[in-house]
């Protein structure tokens, strides 16, 4: 477990030292889409990291938008 903790803090590491200088020039929306993205990873990487058995972001989505998807999916179906 300590390998995959230094393996994330030296992953995230990198990425801050190389998108900190980008981050100051963007505007709030971008901070705002990048902060998402970003809290998916930790996710994923607390997932990664502690052998969790939490939700994949594939089951949360299908369980958010399933049938909504399934129902226009069936819409756009053409009748044979």
């Amino acid at each position: 477990m300590s390998v995959k903790i230094l393996s994330l803090l030296v992953i995230y590491g990198v990425i801050s030292l190389a998108d900190i200088p980008k981050l100051k020039k963007l505007g709030s929306r971008e901070r705002i889409a990048y902060s998402g993205m970003l809290l998916l990873t930790v996710y994923l990487g607390i997932n990664y990291m502690l052998d969790l058995r939490w939700p994949f972001l594939e089951e949360a989505a299908a369980v958010l938008i399933g049938e909504p998807a399934r129902l226009i999916v069936e819409f756009l179906k053409v009748p044979s």
